[in-house]
């Protein structure tokens, strides 16, 4: 074992309108865990980063629990410490708690010296976290579709193209995906479902097409988004927003985020996207980011 590994998490935003629970998007935005094992029953944990006031740096931390955990189920009990940094804000739709389980999943790995496997890490994971998309683009890296099957899930990915910009506009207020997912109805229509599939079949063929030739709407959702606005000021303003290189707007996961896919001048169509909130009380910051085609899996080395 080495006497410290790092692993480094990309960001993910998931749901990508139509596609809501299946697939998700790899963000250059990064949660960086250093952990070196200790004797048994000592467990310590640093973090500096991003929304400090939002991380415990105690036991029910996220990335210390899922280890501890994790290694208690495998009977394999290690006392370890762990440095966090972190650049992914926490509670605002950007896969902050699945970049935590991959991340404290990868180092088990290690400190257990058992063999990692892909299918067994994103099963692992989907089932702490609750949902497969986040964890498995985390994971896997790019443009990723997941399924759940017979209580495994199988994963696949492809890069996102260089010339598809990535816009988020982050609001300054966290919103708990439990509250977000409780505004969903039980059921949807038969035309809903078919708008929503019809579109998300679109965008998945398009991206492993190694495409990027999407229309205004595509990324169009019927099933979560409209139900989540009132959660979300502004939020139905900015899905309506049009700009002549925009390609798409969706909430990032179950938001407050907000992403923008254009072929150019994202950051024009970021502070436009900023404008919108700001006229209905929200502050937020906009950035212009690039995908992560690697994913956390290409990049868990010794310290």
């Amino acid at each position: 074992m080495p006497e410290r590994i790092s692993i480094r998490v990309p960001a993910t935003s998931a749901n990508l309108g139509c596609l809501f629970d299946c697939a998700a998007l790899a963000l250059q935005l990064y949660l960086d865990l250093h952990v070196t094992p200790r004797p048994r029953g000592e467990v310590s944990v640093r973090y500096s980063g991003v929304n400090p006031e939002r991380i415990p740096t105690d036991s029910t931390n996220l990335v210390a629990r899922t280890i501890c955990e994790t290694l208690t189920n495998w009977g394999a009990p290690h006392g370890f410490e762990v440095e966090i940094i972190n650049q992914i804000p926490v509670g605002c739709g950007l896969g902050s708690s699945a970049a935590a389980i991959v991340g404290g999943l990868a180092a088990c790995h290690w400190l257990a010296d058992r063999a990692l496997f892909d299918e067994d890490l994103v099963t692992l994971a989907a089932r702490r976290e609750g949902h497969p998309d986040n964890v498995a683009a985390a994971w896997h890296g790019g443009f990723t579709v997941a399924v759940e099957q017979d209580g495994r899930v199988l994963a696949y990915s492809c890069p996102v193209p260089a010339t598809l910009e990535l816009v988020l506009v982050i609001p300054d207020y966290a919103l708990p995906t439990e509250k977000a997912r409780s505004a969903l109805p039980p059921q949807y229509s038969r035309a809903d479902a078919v708008y929503n599939l019809q579109r998300a079949a679109v965008v998945v063929a398009q991206l492993f097409s190694g495409k990027a030739e999407f229309h205004a709407g595509f990324f169009a959702d019927r099933w979560h988004q409209p139900y989540r606005a009132p959660l979300v000021p502004g939020l139905a303003e900015a899905l309506a927003f049009e700009h002549p290189d925009l390609v798409g707007v969706c909430l990032s996961g179950a938001g407050p985020s907000i992403l923008a896919l254009a072929r150019a001048n994202g950051a024009a169509i970021g502070e436009a996207i900023r404008q919108i909130l700001a006229r209905h009380g929200v502050q937020a910051e906009a950035r212009v980011l690039a995908a992560d085609n690697r994913g956390a899996k290409s990049r868990n080395l010794p310290a």
